[in-house]
């Protein structure tokens, strides 16, 4: 087995790992389904994962990937905007 090619397999391992642990995590109780830590999870797992699924040409999957990514994206987006307004909610 090359470098480069387990390179891309512990990438997609930790890649799962997140996106597990945050799901895990969540139903646990531990987070919360809006917390930044799960999106943060889903986000940085999803692109681990198609990191791997790119090298291996898996293009199918990547658009489901990329669906995830995008929805955890969207989360951290909606993340910071909250936590704007409440720093701006208390200066005022």
């Amino acid at each position: 087995m090359s470098i480069e090619t387990a390179f891309y397999n512990v990438l997609a391992i930790l890649g799962s790992v997140l996106l597990l642990f945050g799901f895990y995590r969540v139903n646990k109780g531990t987070w919360d389904n809006k917390s930044f830590w799960y999106e943060f999870d889903n986000a940085a797992g999803a692109f681990m994962i198609i990191a791997y699924q790119i090298h291996y040409h898996a293009y199918v999957s990547v658009v489901v990937n990329l669906i995830w990514a995008g929805v955890a994206v969207a989360g951290l987006w909606v993340f910071a905007r909250r936590m704007h307004y409440h720093r701006k909610k208390r200066r005022a």
